[in-house]
């Protein structure tokens, strides 16, 4: 089991389930369907391929038949990747479409496995490099050349055609890979298909070469094709780790704020508090955390605003206005003792200079930036504070 066709394998089979679990949350997105089915077509060839090349399992098959599976299931594969590339362009026609394209993968295998059988033992599995030894072998190329040529061609038209009927992400994933296809159609399998042809009937290549030069072409056109169909996973995945890591940050920045209020006023907090180190460890549904820790510090504020000392308007700046916070919290700790009175004063803390929860929160991180950065030494400390960042 050579290592590169199991680390394949690997591959394929994360971008499938990637690809599912996308799909579950967006089953109505065209493009996503046939861009999902693609790479699961892809997992079901790879794990066949791999199947066969299991000593178990190879015993059961002839000699150097993986060659002739791997072509069987890839006729398979364009078969039906162009079924569903023609439902999403004409759904009408997918039923008349659908059977041809079928008929046509039926023929090409029929042709791969007679071509096969045809060839002596020690020629059958040979690679393209090698064909001209035999006929029979020059013929097996000939034949899955010439389907693959006609896959790849209309697999690309269908592809781009398919890219115009969609609005989402996988427009540009589809183009991508309908390029990829159209690289390998005419820069390996058409070639390849005059090449085999010429010398299969004459003797002679028309085309010299072919075993070499069209190598790295059908090379480039596989990396476009799956560059293709991964783009748009690998696009929102970027998207979604930028967000979090944002949202993770602003949720730490938040947290001095918010452990002075909950220490002082705890019944604003939907969970009990946890330790820094805790804290810095929970890497799950950050965006839920993070609005409720937002909501928590709103409603503190809310529970101090009796004992801030003076009003507090646009003019203050944070820094300004964690002063106010401390002293409010040592009021507020004083009255929770019997020993203070609320001040009575009309303020909004940290008020928002516009409608909307992106405006609050922004004026909440200033504040609990600014309030981080009080001197702990203060003459002053709040024992709320200090209780919740230790």
């Amino acid at each position: 089991m050579a290592l590169p066709n199991l680390l394949m394998w690997a591959a394929a089979t994360v971008a499938a389930i990637w690809k599912l679990s996308q799909l579950i949350r967006a089953p109505h997105d065209k493009g996503l369907r046939v861009v999902t089915m693609c790479t699961v077509l892809v997992f079901i060839a790879l794990s066949a391929q791999l199947a066969v090349s299991i000593p178990a399992v190879a015993e059961f098959f002839p000699s150097q038949s993986p060659k002739l599976i791997q072509n069987v299931i890839l006729t398979f594969f364009f078969a039906l990747l162009l079924v569903l590339l023609q439902a999403s362009v004409a759904p009408s026609a997918v039923g008349s479409r659908g059977w041809l394209e079928v008929v046509f993968a039926l023929v090409a295998s029929g042709g791969l496995v007679a071509a096969f059988a045809a060839a002596d033992e020690a020629h059958q599995g040979a690679s393209y490099e090698h064909a001209g030894e035999a006929p029979a072998v020059l013929a097996f190329y000939l034949i899955g050349n010439l389907y693959m040529s006609y896959a790849t061609a209309r697999g690309a038209y269908l592809a781009w055609t398919t890219a115009d009927h969609t609005r989402s992400r996988a427009r540009l994933s589809l183009r991508v890979a309908a390029a990829g296809l159209a690289v390998n159609c005419l820069g390996t399998h058409t070639p390849r298909v005059l090449s085999t042809a010429g010398r299969l009937v004459s003797g002679k290549d028309p085309i010299p070469g072919t075993a070499t030069w069209t190598t790295p072409i059908l090379a480039i056109g596989i990396v476009a094709f799956f560059l293709g169909i991964g783009y748009p996973g690998v696009r929102t995945g970027l998207v979604k780790a930028r967000m979090w890591i944002e949202v993770r940050r602003h949720y730490r920045q938040l947290r001095p704020l918010w452990a002075a209020l909950c220490a002082q006023f705890d019944n604003i907090a939907l969970f009990p508090q946890v330790s820094p180190l805790r804290e810095a460890l929970q890497l799950r549904q950050m965006r839920l955390r993070y609005y409720r820790r937002v909501i928590e510090c709103r409603d503190g504020l809310v529970c101090l605003s009796p004992f801030v000392a003076e009003p507090v308007d646009s003019s203050k700046t944070p820094e300004q206005q964690a002063e106010l916070v401390r002293d409010a919290l040592a009021r507020a700790a004083a009255a929770a003792a019997a020993a203070g009175e609320e001040v009575s004063v009309a303020s909004v803390l940290a008020a928002p200079e516009a409608a909307g929860m992106d405006a609050d929160t922004q004026q909440l991180l200033a504040l609990s930036r600014a309030f981080g950065r009080l001197d702990s030494t203060d003459a002053r400390p709040v024992s709320g504070t200090t209780s919740s960042t230790s």
